[in-house]
């Protein structure tokens, strides 16, 4: 009888450890921003706390307002202004400003910005 209770107990010690080794089950799939996943906006659906880096996608001048400006964000699949980025819930956590170019037909200087979705 003993050894009966003992069996069991081991069992179910080996069953709870082997569950606590497994990595626990989710129900959420990794977040694919690209195109093929119809129907979704990845600016809005993409999940809270991503990250991404976005460059813009030609040389800020004098005149231009940094919200209407258009970065290209490759990890999104996208193309936006930072007024459609904030609007969508993303904040910008770091801006990097670029060295001036200057050219015969353009002056101007490059920008990054490094987003995160927030709502």
């Amino acid at each position: 009888m003993l050894n009966k209770v003992l069996g069991a107990v081991c069992l179910i010690a080996l069953a709870v450890l082997a569950g606590c080794s497994s990595p626990p089950a989710t129900h959420r799939m990794p977040f694919e921003a690209h195109a093929d996943r119809a129907g979704l906006d990845p600016l809005i659906d993409a999940p809270l706390r991503m990250s991404t880096s976005c460059k813009g996608t030609s040389l800020f001048t004098a005149g231009n307002k940094l919200g209407g400006f258009s970065f290209e964000c490759p990890d999104l699949d996208v193309i936006a202004t930072l007024n459609e980025l904030r609007d969508a819930g993303w904040r910008v956590e770091k801006l990097h400003i670029g060295k001036q170019i200057v050219s015969e037909d353009e002056s101007g200087t490059p920008l990054t910005v490094e987003l995160r979705k927030v709502y």
